[in-house]
């Protein structure tokens, strides 16, 4: 296993995916201006998910169980007017 590397980003007018493929184990998302959307793009027991949108100051921190099971299938969106996410993520 190799070093945990730490990315982050004030993310503005734009998505963010997260695949597993990335290897993120950790990821914390604020919405330091809203609404940014959070939408997981998995089901569960049959039922896909919905978007959750954020108003300003709120957020969420996501940690995969292991770094052989990362993060899979989240999409950050702050392309709204104003919108405006803070990312801090790790990966190995």
């Amino acid at each position: 296993m190799g070093a945990t590397n730490i990315w982050s980003k004030t993310l503005t007018g734009s998505t963010l995916t997260v695949s597993a493929s990335q290897n993120v184990v950790r990821i914390s998302v604020l919405a330091s201006q809203g609404p940014v959307t959070i939408l997981g793009t998995s089901t569960f027991n049959g039922v896909a998910s919905d978007a959750v949108t954020f108003a300003t100051g709120q957020g969420v921190t996501l940690t995969a169980s292991s770094t052989a099971n990362p993060i899979d299938g989240i999409t950050i969106d702050a392309s709204a007017v104003g919108a405006t996410a803070d990312i801090v993520l790790s990966y190995q």
